[in-house]
């Protein structure tokens, strides 16, 4: 290491640089000036003696030391200059390589970056793009862009429609402004990717997913079906020995009527399944049909000694539904806590609001629903009870779905039993008369 200090210069021998002095020497040195930066040596210059022999006076050491100084300042800034060469190298290298489009662009609305993906998913050229006007983008991203310089607000749009060339594909995009350590918006940038393989993927499981869904309903139309056949065939097959027995055809008439009208059943059953009915709907209390739900099944919980209890309120909590459809809903949801409570048990109806959001919630004090069926429970033709045919839920599903409203279930937090929560969009606020609802017991 060599330093100078206020004295003529002085030069050490250290492990490292051993053979420095040497060449210095076959040099004829003069004097040996440090390159400072920030207090740092950053390299040395070797200045051969004076040409007349005269010695370096304090204004000669004065004058190389502010050239030296100069010299250090650029010898760093030369070196932080290809720092940021090979760091804006670097980003530049993983930008084209990553299969997200990237675009930026300056303050002045002036396009600074498109990545070889922004190429392929716009189908513009870099060369054309760079540097010129963000309106040279496909509206929609330049749109984006424009409104991330202006409100300086980051936002992720989950799927828009962009325009490449004659395809229109499905992109996700994610906007965010580009800001100095002063808080200066410096430009915005934009990142989007392809959502088209996603899309393949999901339709391909959904296919999947029908073709599976196909087998069980044929399964379980069979199995449903099979039954009630069976009971009846074997009735029809006696009929030729035992015609004139009034008895036995009493029975088979009765046998029959009942068989065919369970077949009714699970046929009305498929058909609300299949087609749910588009009835029109309006502006209504949720706590109307949610009130007579209550009222119609009182006398079965009351039959079973089970506590039936509704919190609903006095404010009206308005929706946008039909109201025979959400009885309906209701009456599902009731009857399957029902069936699930034992004797002496209860089952709570609560009903909450807030601004965005009308909520019903169903909880009963049975056994719960294993974690490991909770997937299923809306799927059709499953069921836990000895006895159903698995539509139940599935019908209340495409009944809430109807009203967008989301139907989930879960266990009690408590433990205890299980909690069907309905989740409805609050309707629109607007000028109406307050329909008044009788929510006596």
């Amino acid at each position: 290491r060599y330093l100078m200090q206020d004295e003529p210069v002085s030069i050490r021998r250290e492990k490292g640089d051993a053979h420095l002095p040497d060449a210095l020497n076959e040099l004829s040195w003069g004097l040996v000036l440090p390159l400072l930066s920030e207090a740092t040596l950053i390299g040395l210059i070797a200045v051969g003696p004076k040409r007349s022999g005269d010695p370096f006076y304090p204004h000669d050491l004065d004058l190389l030391m502010t050239l030296a100084n100069q010299a250090g300042i650029a010898v760093k800034n030369a070196q932080l200059y290809t720092e940021v060469v090979l760091a804006n190298e670097y980003v530049q290298n993983i930008v084209a390589t990553i299969e997200s489009g990237v675009v930026a662009v300056n303050p002045g609305g002036r396009v600074t970056m498109f990545n070889r993906a922004a190429e392929r998913l716009t189908a513009l050229r870099a060369d054309e793009i760079t540097g010129g006007s963000v309106s040279a983008l496909p509206d929609v991203l330049a749109t984006l862009l424009r409104t991330a310089l202006d409100d300086g607000q980051a936002r992720t749009e989950p799927e828009i429609a962009l325009q490449a060339g004659p395809t229109t594909r499905p992109v996700i995009c994610t906007t965010s402004p580009l800001r100095d350590p002063g808080g200066a918006i410096l430009g915005a940038v934009a990142v989007f990717s392809d959502l088209t393989p996603l899309k393949e993927l999901e339709a391909e499981r959904q296919r999947v997913e029908r073709l599976a869904y196909f087998e069980v309903l044929g399964s379980s139309i069979a199995h449903e079906i099979k039954n009630p056949v069976v009971a009846i065939k074997t009735f029809t097959q006696l009929i030729p020995r035992r015609l004139h027995d009034h008895a036995f055809l009493e029975n088979f008439s009765r046998v029959v009527s009942r068989e065919i009208e369970r077949m009714e059943r699970l046929v009305e059953r498929f058909r609300r399944l299949s087609r749910p009915a588009k009835q029109p709907q309006h502006r209504l209390d949720v706590r109307q049909p949610l009130i007579e739900a209550v009222e119609f099944l009182k006398p079965a919980f009351d039959e079973r000694t089970v506590a039936l209890t509704l919190a609903a309120g006095a404010e009206p909590r308005f929706v946008m539904g039909d109201e025979g459809e959400l009885h309906q809903l209701f009456v599902n949801l009731l009857m399957n806590a029902h069936e699930a409570t034992p004797r002496g048990g209860s089952v709570e109806v609560e009903l909450t609001a807030t601004d965005r959001a009308v909520v019903v919630t169903v909880a009963d004090t049975g056994p719960g629903i294993p974690p490991e069926r909770l997937r299923q429970l809306f799927d059709p033709f499953f069921t836990t009870k000895a006895r159903g045919s698995g539509l139940g839920l599935t019908i209340s599903a495409g009944i809430a779905a109807g009203h967008r409203a989301k139907l989930r279930a879960s266990n009690r937090p408590a433990g205890g039993g299980a909690l069907f929560t309905v989740e409805f969009p609050a309707a629109a606020t607007v000028e109406a008369t307050t329909t008044q609802v009788n929510i006596g017991g």
